[in-house]
């Protein structure tokens, strides 16, 4: 899964795991390098046992371009164990024939970091582009974010959606939470409370860009459409 941040990786993962009813596993880069010979290597052999135990299992490593970088481009001697050592637990695991079956998907906002061994079949050979969330997802992302909160009437969720076109759907989650403080914090100062409006949404969306520039939306678009950053 590759695309700008924000755009719901990591819940799309947990939602397959969710949706198979498989064991998952998530994974940062950090809880397995290892600086101490032999130790990353192990850790990488423990996290694929560990799925090896259920009939079905997910393991999700985001930022996974961290723990398998392009090894030419990489001086680090762990690095340049860790990725054969991955290689070989994806292919001992399509080999096996305990019936277990195993999901392995990594998640990235730099697609052309990835060695390119990761992406030859068997291994991480499907990429999906998970790109900003198009006007229905924006509108039902602020609708979940804004579910409960006392709106006054002036509020329109479609005109919110058409004016946070390029906003991530993390930008979102934190445009609701900002406009939720407006009127909380005057209902301190003031002793009297009241609905967030469409002004409040407006001010914090004037003070707040989008957190994925253009530039960086055409490096990923070219990505999908050359494999290349």
């Amino acid at each position: 899964l590759y695309g700008p941040p924000g755009t719901g990786k990591t819940m799309i993962a947990k939602a397959v795991a969710g949706e198979i009813d498989a064991a998952f596993y998530t994974v940062k880069p950090s809880e397995v390098m290892s600086k101490w010979v032999g130790e990353a290597e192990q850790n990488v052999q423990k996290l694929f046992a560990a799925a090896r135990r259920h009939p079905q299992a997910v393991i999700f490593i985001d930022e996974v371009e961290s723990l398998a970088p392009r090894r030419r481009d990489s001086h680090s001697t762990v690095m340049q164990r860790v990725v054969p050592q991955i290689l070989a637990e994806l292919e001992g695991f399509s080999t096996a024939k305990e019936g277990n079956t195993l999901l392995f998907i990594g998640a990235t906002n730099e697609p052309w970091s990835l060695d390119e061994a990761m992406m030859r079949p068997g291994r991480l050979d499907e990429r999906l582009y998970i790109p900003l969330p198009d006007f229905p997802a924006r509108k039902q992302i602020l609708a979940d974010n804004l579910k409960g909160k006392p709106l006054a009437p002036d509020v329109s969720l479609d005109e919110v959606a058409r004016l946070t076109e390029g906003y991530s759907g993390a930008d979102l989650r934190r445009a609701c939470e900002k406009s939720s403080d407006i009127p909380f914090l005057e209902s301190i100062r003031t002793g009297q409370e009241r609905n967030i409006d469409t002004n409040d949404i407006m001010a914090v969306l004037k003070a707040m860009k989008p957190s994925v520039s253009p530039q960086a939306l055409a490096r990923f678009e070219r990505f999908g459409r050359e494999g290349v950053g």
